[in-house]
C-alpha cells in the first residue's frame, strides 16, 4: 500500500481497448484519440497523448465487442468529467484520464454503419 486510501465507487475491469474523446462544451469538436486501462460502471481510465485539465468535461465514444462474434457488441458513448489525470512519464509520454461517467447511451454495434469503426481503431503514427 501506499498509504493512499482508496474510494472507489464502482468494480473496474481491466478492459483495454481503443477510444475516442473530445471536450464538449467549449466549442471543440475534434475527436482525440486514447486506449482503455480499465473500465467501471461510473468511470473510465484511459492513456492519451494529449492532457485535458481537471474539470473539464468530456465525451466518450468505445467499442464493447462481443467475445463470442466480432460482429456484435454494443457502442457506448458516454459524457463525464476529469476528476484525476496523471503524468508520469511511461507509456511513451503518455497521460492518464480518469473520467467520472454523468450519462451514458448504449446502442447495437452494427458492422458497416458504426460511427466509431474507422476513428476508433486508427492508430496514430509516433512522430
Amino acid at each position: 500500500m501506499n498509504g493512499r486510501r482508496e474510494s472507489r465507487r464502482s468494480q473496474r475491469f481491466p478492459i483495454k481497448m481503443p477510444l475516442r474523446y473530445r471536450i464538449y462544451g467549449a466549442g471543440e469538436d475534434d475527436w482525440r484519440h486514447g486506449k482503455t486501462v480499465n473500465i467501471s460502471s461510473s468511470g473510465v481510465y484511459f492513456r492519451c497523448p494529449l492532457s485535458a485539465n481537471r474539470g473539464t468535461r468530456v465525451e466518450i465514444n468505445f467499442l464493447l465487442q462481443s467475445s463470442r462474434s466480432k460482429e456484435s457488441g454494443l457502442e457506448v458513448s458516454c459524457k463525464g468529467e476529469i476528476v484525476r489525470l496523471e503524468n508520469n512519464g511511461s507509456e511513451e509520454s503518455q497521460t492518464a484520464l480518469a473520467v467520472r461517467i454523468n450519462d451514458y447511451r448504449l446502442f447495437p454495434f452494427i458492422p458497416g454503419q458504426s460511427n466509431l469503426e474507422e476513428p476508433v481503431v486508427q492508430v496514430e503514427a509516433a512522430e
